[in-house]
């Protein structure tokens, strides 16, 4: 949907349709959601609506520039819905399957919050993964996020991800086998929940002894003027081999 974006971690962003429904802590502040209504949307809980034509051409453009310049581009879906959310439109999450067969060159990162329906939503043809898809779950706190890591873990991916935004409590101690990657950061936006230094630590350190590369990618706050350093410096890994965003 957005050739370039502010998510540090990712190239550009795609949806399939625009909507979603809130099903844990993560969810209390969704920016998507907030954008939604401010641009005059209302397509929460139960009411996502497909997109246009246009939309659906721009990971094809993507792919085709990636292609003709020998690079890869990465591609966070979805910043405006959960790709296996059981209220998709009918037929979309087919024509995404089929997008991401047509493409490539580009890195589709997928992230959802439904960790059970991830062996539900994926194509008969999965096997041991696609080459070009990262599958990864938000792991918030330890009620909702501590089991959606093993239900990750279930799956074959070529990379297996955890996005531990907003980090809402300390996770205690974490088992991150089969994991390739984990981006830590805090909450922005009006109502941020501060995120302790301490949680963050705890999980970027476990991250170190466990050998999978950490992304920290912000403090967050009411005007997300944390950054992104932390005791003094950037942490920005990134799962081996896999590329970083070209912008």
């Amino acid at each position: 949907m957005a050739d370039s974006t502010e998510i540090a971690w990712t190239d550009s962003t795609f949806n399939p349709w625009w909507g979603c429904s809130k099903v844990s802590p993560g969810c209390a502040n969704c920016y998507a959601e907030t954008l939604d209504r401010r641009t005059g949307g209302n397509h929460w809980e139960d009411s996502p609506k497909a997109l246009s034509e246009s939309n659906w051409k721009k990971p094809h453009t993507w792919n085709r520039k990636a292609e003709k310049e020998g690079t890869r581009r990465l591609v966070f879906c979805g910043s405006m819905c959960d790709w296996t959310d059981k209220s998709a439109p009918e037929g979309q999450r087919d024509r995404l399957w089929d997008t991401i067969r047509a493409t490539p060159a580009l890195d589709w990162q997928l992230l959802t919050k439904r960790a059970p329906r991830i062996k539900h939503c994926l194509p008969a043809d999965w096997g041991t993964g696609y080459r070009n898809v990262w599958l990864g779950v938000t792991a918030e706190d330890r009620k909702h996020g501590i089991p959606r890591i093993q239900q990750l873990r279930d799956v074959p991916a070529l990379v297996r991800f955890l996005s531990v935004e907003p980090l809402l409590e300390d996770l205690g101690d974490l088992d991150l086998t089969g994991i390739h990657w984990v981006i830590v950061g805090g909450e922005s936006g009006p109502g941020a929940r501060p995120m302790k230094p301490e949680w963050a630590e705890g999980v970027l350190r476990q991250c170190r002894e466990q050998g999978v590369p950490a992304f920290f990618k912000q403090w967050g706050g009411m005007r997300d003027k944390g950054g992104c350093l932390i005791r003094g410096r950037e942490i920005k890994e990134w799962p081996h081999p896999a590329p970083k965003p070209t912008a």
